[in-house]
């Protein structure tokens, strides 16, 4: 029986695909994946602090359109920027979600 690498505060946060694929994986490729993993993923800690500058959150999360619009909106007056502290949590994982699957998918296309 296999086991996780993963460590469970990671692993917790990965989508349910990705946690059942990982654990059929070896531990050099949990291993592989969760460097990767780690290397791309996103903090909200730092989201937040670009948020206070001049709202570079939508840059660091790779939403350049939509980064754009927040400046020439003036992050909607004001009002999008401030609905945007209470969304940062849920934007950041949802990025880190999607990581997780393309960091997933290329290693499996990688191993095959």
């Amino acid at each position: 029986m296999q086991t996780s690498y993963i460590p469970e505060s990671i692993s917790d946060k990965l989508p349910s695909m990705v946690k059942i694929e990982l654990f059929k994986l070896p531990p050099e490729k949990q291993t592989l994946f969760l460097e990767e993993y780690k290397r791309k993923k996103k903090n909200t800690g730092i989201s937040y602090v670009l948020w206070l500058v001049i709202g570079l959150h939508y840059m660091y999360l790779g939403k350049v359109g939509w980064q754009f619009f927040y400046w020439f909106t003036l992050g909607g007056i004001g009002i999008w920027a401030f609905i945007d502290i209470f969304r940062m949590p849920g934007m950041v994982n949802n990025y880190n979600r999607d990581v997780a699957v393309d960091v997933f998918r290329d290693l499996k296309m990688l191993s095959s």
